[in-house]
């Protein structure tokens, strides 16, 4: 599949048992695999597998180790309410897309990656959250390292 694009939706509640904390040295990087609420999963962080659909959890692991994805970009919206989520879908959409082709060196529709996006649903935008967070891999996992520049 040639760049596919897919949203996931960042839900409002954490999920139970997820680890306090996203283990990381002073750097910010992820020392180890770990189970974490999807709110900690930052710029440059590495991900095990991802699918469509609500989320609150999921799998950090280091960039070095196979992984599946690689959080590239992240920007908050704006909207004082929440434009619903066509809108927050199709800026979320248009924002990773245009930074994919900064990252990797390539379109999305010219890559052999897929691209994800977390974006906030309207309870976690009563909250607070306004991020998208960009990320880039593959669903085959084996990634290792990061895909900055690949041009694939």
């Amino acid at each position: 599949m040639k760049g596919a694009i897919l949203g996931v939706t960042l839900a409002a509640l954490a999920l139970a048992g997820c680890t306090a904390g996203t283990p990381r040295n002073t750097s910010g990087q992820v020392t180890a695999q770990a189970s974490v609420d999807a709110f900690q999963v930052k710029l440059g962080d590495c991900t095990g597998a991802l699918k469509e659909g609500d989320i609150s959890g999921l799998q950090v692991i280091p960039c070095a180790e196979p992984h599946f994805y690689e959080a590239y970009a992240t920007t908050d919206l704006t909207d004082a309410a929440y434009p619903g989520e066509s809108d927050v879908t199709k800026e979320a959409s248009k924002f990773c897309t245009g930074e994919f082709k900064t990252f990797i060196g390539s379109a999305t529709k010219e890559s052999i990656y897929d691209m994800f996006y977390l974006y906030p649903v309207e309870d976690s935008w009563a909250t607070g959250d306004r991020e998208v967070l960009c990320l880039v891999g593959s669903g085959k996992g084996k990634i290792t390292g990061t895909l900055k520049g690949i041009e694939k």
